[in-house]
């Protein structure tokens, strides 16, 4: 099975999409467009007809999505659906065939991801942890980030399929090194989201208008990714979408201070702000965007990080 079958289902094999929400369901598209052919699967009817528009085969469980599957695809909200779709009742281990490749893009743990490692090889089915980073957006065109642990050649093997859906493969070692990679990312979007709802809002009630104080941050050492890509889109609106719940968020909190401690790595910074999250959720902010715990300094601070329409923060 070499990487051209992988990529179009060649030998009446197809590629396997369990978990077509909001990042699954765009990647999954990307697939489509791209020829592939693409058996899904989700708990969600509405997702699945709307792939089955697009060509998909809606299969009706992972073991059914699976059964025909060169590669098999997870993109699933934490680690219990993770186990639950690979070894559980119905999961793809029930059906998937010697040789196949499981690439779970999900965010878990490390410890997760080798447990299901391990369940695959009793099969004979290949494992890497590939989650993704960048958001919805990112996912829709098709430059997600992608943080690999697993074989080197397994990748390879993956690599015409996912380079559909990420511009940017990063691979981090064994498998569960993936999650590592990406907690910690997520970890310090989280840490990036409440300094700057902490230093906006002082800057904004000092009397810096919002433009003007984003501006000369971003043009200075203390820029990053979330401000320069992410506010302005989110946060910064009227709107203020959710694009990645801060319950979400929470979840990816939990998951890095339990890998911290298990290499008993001190995190005190990483503590108080999964105390901070916390403290969002208990204010009614779990369902909002993540950087929506900015909320609670403007609530403090008595300002909101705003854009006018003139391009000013406003108190």
């Amino acid at each position: 099975m070499d990487s051209h079958e992988l990529a179009t289902g060649a030998d009446g094999r197809s590629v396997a999409f369990v978990g077509v929400g909001r990042m699954g369901g765009r990647m999954a598209r990307r697939l489509l467009g791209a020829g592939t052919t693409v058996a899904v699967y989700d708990r969600d009817r509405a997702a699945l007809d709307a792939l089955a528009q697009e060509g998909a085969r809606v299969a009706t469980s992972p073991a059914d999505a699976a059964a025909d599957a060169a590669l098999i695809l997870f993109s699933l909200p934490g680690p219990a659906q993770v186990v639950e779709a690979a070894s559980g009742s119905d999961g793809v281990l029930d059906t998937a065939r010697a040789g196949a490749l499981l690439v779970d893009m999900s965010t878990a743990d490390p410890g997760t991801s080798r447990r299901v490692a391990d369940a695959c090889a009793t099969r004979g089915v290949r494992f890497l942890d590939a989650p993704v980073s960048r958001g919805i957006a990112a996912a829709e065109n098709g430059t997600l980030a992608m943080l690999v642990g697993g074989e080197a050649e397994d990748l390879e093997r993956a690599r015409p399929v996912l380079e559909l859906v990420a511009s940017d493969i990063v691979h981090v070692g064994s498998v569960g090194a993936g999650q590592i990679a990406k907690l910690c990312n997520n970890m310090l979007g989280a840490i990036h989201a409440t300094a700057l709802g902490e230093v906006l809002a002082a800057g904004v009630r000092a009397g810096i208008g919002l433009e003007q104080l984003t501006e000369a941050i971003g043009r200075s050492s203390g820029n990053s990714y979330l401000l320069e890509h992410y506010l302005p889109k989110g946060l910064f609106t009227q709107e203020r979408p959710t694009t990645f719940a801060l319950s979400l968020m929470r979840k990816d909190i939990r998951l890095f201070m339990t890998a911290g401690a298990e290499a008993g790595a001190p995190l005190p910074l990483s503590a108080l702000v999964q105390q901070t999250f916390a403290a969002a959720a208990a204010c009614g902010l779990d369902d909002a965007d993540l950087t929506s715990v900015a909320e609670l300094y403007e609530r403090m601070a008595g300002v909101e990080l705003r854009l006018s329409e003139t391009g000013e923060g406003r108190d």
